[in-house]
């Protein structure tokens, strides 16, 4: 936690301390995740236009929007160096993290269309938010804290 973040977050009533003192690393992981949706997009709009099959495209635009984030996320979210993980393992377990959230996705879509009549839109806001949240927390206490344990 950078200082001025363990500032605010001790100020705080004890019950909303953990949240205070992650508001910070969340905003980071927020933007950057928001940077590498966008870079996803613009590969797979460019390369649809130029004649690639969409799902070739998708999977595409996707990596490399993953490795964006990964590369963002290691230097202004994450203490990748406090890991002491190599970057192959680091990238791969960050990689696998983005797998679960798909995972994530797709079972909440289901039982919230399949079983709670939700819309297809209302079911994926609910599964992105979720699947989001859930990634974040596994990249930042599996993925770069090395433990299951939540650190602030």
């Amino acid at each position: 936690m950078r200082r001025n973040e363990a500032g605010v977050a001790a100020n705080a009533p004890r019950l909303f301390r953990p949240m205070i003192a992650l508001a910070p690393q969340l905003s980071r992981y927020s933007a950057v995740s928001a940077l590498a949706l966008g870079l996803d997009f613009v590969v797979y709009l460019a390369l649809v236009g130029s004649g690639f099959a969409a799902p070739l495209a998708g999977a595409i635009g996707y990596a490399i929007g993953l490795t964006l984030h990964y590369a963002l996320s290691a230097r202004f979210v994450f203490d990748a160096r406090a890991t002491r993980k190599s970057d192959g393992r680091l990238f791969g377990e960050f990689a696998m993290s983005g797998l679960i959230g798909l995972f994530i996705t797709a079972s909440i879509i289901a039982i919230a269309t399949e079983m709670l009549h939700l819309g297809a839109l209302a079911a994926k806001m609910l599964a992105a938010g979720a699947s989001f949240l859930a990634v974040f927390l596994l990249r930042r206490s599996v993925v770069f804290g090395g433990g299951l344990a939540l650190r602030a």
